[in-house]
């Protein structure tokens, strides 16, 4: 019978607009192990696998630094709130904390201050993709029932408008908010516990073939603000004819942008052991590197260490999406780190606008060049 072996979650703490996936390890009923999802259309044996996803809700206040996400908030920027940036911008774990980010918080409200001014810049792109209609103070009551925390352009499954059950004695509510071996956090979910279950059901009756195997993150932390860039202004004629307010080249001229994304094989904490295991995660990165990638609006894109299946997964579709078509050539000297496909190359991205793809030549970097 199909069964469960295993859940392990990538990261424990969540991350609002990060995708979790979990590892579900299963058993197939010829005893083989799987990881590959068993769905209702797919049956093994009259089972399929079944998903839930909780917000678990108590009664207990919580308010998050908008900086070290980890820690409880003790501090509220009253400039915020009066310039009308979202709540959870406003926060912070401690005088220091505050003192640090100053020069930040007034960059912020000089923008909303313009914005209000011009009657409609967009908020997104003042405070970033995530979070612009959280509070920062979370409660039984928080959030809307009619919609459960989904933001637009977030699919976590159809859920019911009602809590799920309830524990008296610890005054938990738990909310489901998705119906999928995926869910993304939204920002009502800030400074909530997720819980994951996962179950198989028989084909028939509907119901779960044994009680289910579940799991608990730790509270939902909202994405960081990005630091502001200090980018540093070439003066003279280096830039030549290039086309600032496009980022396109004219004269016969273009540009290019290398980067080295760090493949996700190489991200481990003993390697970064300063780095918080939630921002090495992949689906917290891999957002962040496309949107400063884009943003540089580069003719030619150059990436290092991108990973065979994230070239084919994510970039190669996203890059896709903003006018750019994709090359990859994987590394000569395959790495073994014990991740399927986790062999990484290196990946070109060209705007079609401005190139069309005639031949690809592979050179490998191990081979001696000789001169023509």
């Amino acid at each position: 019978m199909l069964s469960v072996v295993r859940v392990h979650l990538p990261s424990e703490i969540p991350i609002v607009g990060c995708e979790i996936t979990p590892y579900v390890l299963l058993r197939l009923p010829n005893g083989a192990i799987s990881t590959e999802d068993v769905p209702e259309t797919a049956a093994v044996d009259g089972h399929f696998m079944r998903y839930r996803w909780y917000r678990i809700q108590s009664d207990r206040k919580v308010a998050i630094c908008s900086v070290h996400p980890m820690e409880q908030a003790t501090i509220q920027c009253l400039g915020c709130l009066k310039s009308k940036i979202p709540a959870a911008k406003s926060y912070h774990c401690s005088a220091k904390c505050f003192s640090d980010a100053w020069q930040h918080h007034k960059v912020l409200h000089e923008r909303a201050s313009s914005a209000l001014n011009e009657n409609g810049a967009e908020e997104e792109e003042l405070f970033g993709r995530f979070g612009s209609g959280s509070s920062g103070i979370l409660s039984s009551g928080s959030g809307s029932m009619s919609n459960l925390g989904q933001s637009p352009g977030v699919n976590n499954g159809p859920v019911p408008l009602y809590p799920s059950g309830s524990d008296k004695s610890s005054g938990e509510t738990w909310f489901e908010v998705g119906r999928s071996q995926t869910y993304t956090p939204t920002a009502d979910d800030i400074g909530h516990v997720l819980r994951f279950e996962c179950a198989a059901v028989d084909t028939e009756k509907k119901v779960p073939a044994g009680p289910p195997t579940s799991i608990m993150t730790s509270r939902v932390i909202p994405a960081p603000t990005p630091t502001p860039r200090r980018l540093i202004q070439v003066n003279g004629d280096v830039l030549g004819h290039l086309d600032m307010d496009s980022q396109s080249s004219s004269f016969g001229t273009f540009t290019v942008l290398s980067y080295n994304i760090l493949a996700d094989a190489y991200a481990t904490s003993d390697a970064y052991s300063y780095c918080p295991t939630w921002a090495l995660s992949w689906t917290y990165r891999r957002q962040n590197l496309m949107r400063e990638i884009i943003g540089y609006h580069a003719d030619i894109i150059c990436l290092q260490e991108v990973q065979l299946n994230h070239f084919e997964d994510f970039f190669a579709p996203e890059f896709d999406k903003h006018g750019y078509q994709a090359l990859y050539k994987k590394r000569t000297t395959e790495v073994y780190a014990g991740v399927p496909h986790a062999i990484d190359g290196c990946a070109t991205f060209f705007r079609r606008d401005r190139f069309s793809h005639v031949k690809k030549y592979e050179v490998s970097s191990s081979i001696r060049l000789h001169s023509l």
